[in-house]
């Protein structure tokens, strides 16, 4: 874990330095805020330590800016004035904790172990995944339960693996997180660390856990041993198996070029069938690692098209070195009327892949592809599959919205010229549809001038990618656009101002634990003072009221409560596993707590009521009627 520590005392900074190093964390070290402000705006770090006192621009200051920023990074704000205006001023500003110095570095190691849990998988100080076990406390790490023997950059390794599982990591990310400015490594490095990592994991019985995400770096997934073949499978084999698979079909698309080589002068009907096979080559030999191929394929295609002034030598000669390339040696004749043009196969016109199977095991998100060409189809499943994504593809444009509507894909990919329907005309087809115009669209195409470009993005196209694919550009491109869309559904189910859910998710998530007994009391935490806070203080001050109380409810309830905020004041709070006396007893907690920590705050009063299920009721509507007329009487005493 990374982390930052802003303090302009050096012996304090040393302290604090030597002993996060000990304990596996690398910290970088700013003397004064200015500094410190530079470092976050350049770089992601896990955790930020603050004092209040600095030169040019005092902690409570930064601290502000970082989260006007958006930035969410856990702070801890440290200071030698035991003062509890300071205190609330440094709450108020978005710090999550504070420490009064002097300290002890135990409670600061304490301290900053607490603050990394937040918005982490695990509620306990233990990061688990399957048999791993890894103790920040000791910096121990066990798997079914023998004790694996880490260097600190091995541990290192696996505790970002373990904060953030089934996330990706490049190596650029891995040298941000895990090393200073001073000492970055080369990315040879990096991959010695994980080689290492990979080894000792083995040794303890998790072979092949961290897997290689083609393209984009490392991640932690369980138990991807039980399929070894998929796991050690590289993608380079996968591709050469899909190039012996359609060698079929590439010597059909040849024949074709073969023919019109030696065919002068073309009919209409020849000339449209060589451009197609030429287009269709261009567009997947580069992903071969035959781009000379997709050249002269490309220059083939523009001859067909629009009769360059090649002669008939010079076109055969183009034909012969594709030919060389493809590594082909169709025998053809020559002479018009002793040619037949090759019949493409029925299986181009009815190609389906799916993998339920896939979808079940790997789900995350799920892509439908329109192509006529099913090389091009087979080559996005074997690229996308091991990156979590469930392909299908289909060739014929016509079934594509009844596949739409059986699919509900996360992200449609779309060729641009298809039989019988253009792509750029699907598109726009889409976007006028109420049901799919939000739907990420990302168009696969050859061509790269500037009307296609002008068509693809006009008809509402998100993002295009020229053929031949190259791995690593489309999955980077694919990833961003599913990225942003996680990051649209993340808020459009959450409150943006306390982080708790809002009122619709909430209340499907506790109608869903009731249908299934799985709630035992139900909680209004309500504020019935905070209109008159924003009316006399103004709404800054009624917001920060709501963000610190659910970030007090955040560190208060663990996972196995549900949290809600239904807006004018009111939380919701489901637990199903505590007895009414302890989650009342908590409840108390919580509400002396935020009453503490908001002393200035004038008129700023807490109720709560707690019912039980089934007693007080059977629905959540029922629930919440019998806890609302508690808090009214509660109120009006």
């Amino acid at each position: 874990m990374r982390v930052l520590v802003v303090e302009d005392d050096l012996i304090v900074t040393e302290a604090i330095s030597r002993s996060l190093s000990e304990n596996h964390y690398a910290v970088d070290t700013a003397e004064d805020g200015a500094i410190g402000w530079e470092c976050v705006e350049s770089t992601t770090y896990d955790l930020i330590l603050i004092d209040v006192g600095l030169p040019k621009l005092d902690g409570i200051t930064l601290c502000q800016r970082i989260r006007d920023r958006g930035c969410g990074t856990p702070i801890l704000l440290m200071t030698a004035k035991d003062d509890t205006t300071y205190r609330i001023r440094g709450l108020d500003s978005g710090a999550d904790d504070y420490l009064a110095k002097p300290f002890d570095l135990e409670e600061l190691q304490a301290r900053v172990r607490a603050l990394l849990r937040r918005g982490t998988v695990a509620a306990s100080p233990v990061l688990t995944v399957g048999k791993l076990r890894l103790d920040p406390r000791s910096c121990q790490v066990t798997c079914a339960e023998k004790l694996l023997p880490l260097t600190p950059k091995e541990y290192s390794l696996l505790e970002l693996f373990l904060r953030h599982p089934a996330r990706v990591f490049s190596c650029g990310d891995i040298i941000e997180h895990l090393w200073t400015f001073d000492d970055p490594p080369q990315e040879e490095s990096v991959k010695s660390h994980i080689k290492g990592l990979r080894q000792k994991l083995k040794a303890g019985g998790a072979a092949n856990w961290i897997e290689n995400v083609y393209g984009l770096g490392y991640r932690l997934r369980e138990g991807i041993e039980a399929n070894p073949e998929q796991s050690m499978q590289t993608y380079d084999d996968r591709l050469a198996q899909l190039w012996k698979q359609y060698r079929g079909l590439m010597e059909e698309r040849f024949a074709v070029l073969q023919q019109a080589a030696h065919t002068y002068p073309l009919s209409i009907e020849l000339r449209a069938a060589a451009a197609s096979a030429a287009h269709k080559l261009a567009g997947v030999l580069g992903m071969f690692d035959r781009d000379e191929g997709t050249q002269i394929a490309r220059q083939l295609e523009k001859q067909f098209e629009e009769q360059a002034e090649l002669s008939a030598e010079e076109v055969r000669s183009l034909v012969r070195r594709l030919g060389d390339i493809l590594n082909l040696s169709t025998p053809v004749e020559t002479g018009a009327n002793s040619l037949n043009l090759p019949e493409m196969r029925n299986s181009e016109s009815e190609v389906l892949y799916t993998d339920r199977d896939a979808r079940q095991s790997l789900r995350s998100w799920t892509v439908l592809a329109v192509d006529d060409d099913p090389i091009i189809l087979a080559t996005l499943k074997q690229l996308l599959q091991p990156w979590g994504m469930c392909l299908t593809g289909i060739d014929d444009p016509l079934q594509f919205w009844t596949a739409l509507t059986t699919i509900n894909p996360d992200l449609l990919i779309l060729d641009v010229e298809m039989p019988h329907m253009n792509g750029v005309a699907l598109c726009q087809a889409i976007r006028a549809n109420p049901t799919w115009q939000s739907l990420p669209i990302v168009f696969l195409t050859a061509h790269q001038d500037t009307a296609t470009v002008q068509q693809i993005f006009a008809a509402g196209a998100d993002d295009y990618v020229v053929k031949p694919i190259v791995g690593q550009e489309l999955l980077s491109r694919l990833t961003q656009r599913l990225e942003r869309l996680r990051l649209l559904q993340t808020l459009s189910t959450k409150d943006s101002i306390t982080g708790l859910a809002n009122q619709f998710y909430s209340s499907q998530a506790i109608e869903a634990q009731l249908h299934n007994h799985q709630i035992t009391d139900l909680a209004i935490l309500y504020i019935p003072t905070l209109r008159q806070i924003n009316i006399q203080q103004g709404h800054l001050i009624g917001n920060q009221i709501l963000k610190q109380t659910g970030h007090c409810l955040q560190s208060h309830f663990s996972n196995n409560e549900t949290l809600g905020y239904w807006g004018n004041g009111e939380f919701i709070i489901a637990s199903s596993q505590t007895t009414r006396a302890m989650f009342q007893q908590q409840l108390s907690e919580v509400v002396a707590m935020l009453q503490r920590q908001q002393l200035e705050t004038p008129n700023l009063i807490y109720y709560f009521a707690v019912v039980n299920y089934p007693t007080d009721g059977l629905t959540l509507r029922s629930l919440y009627q019998t806890a609302s007329l508690c808090l009214e009487g509660s109120i009006h005493e």
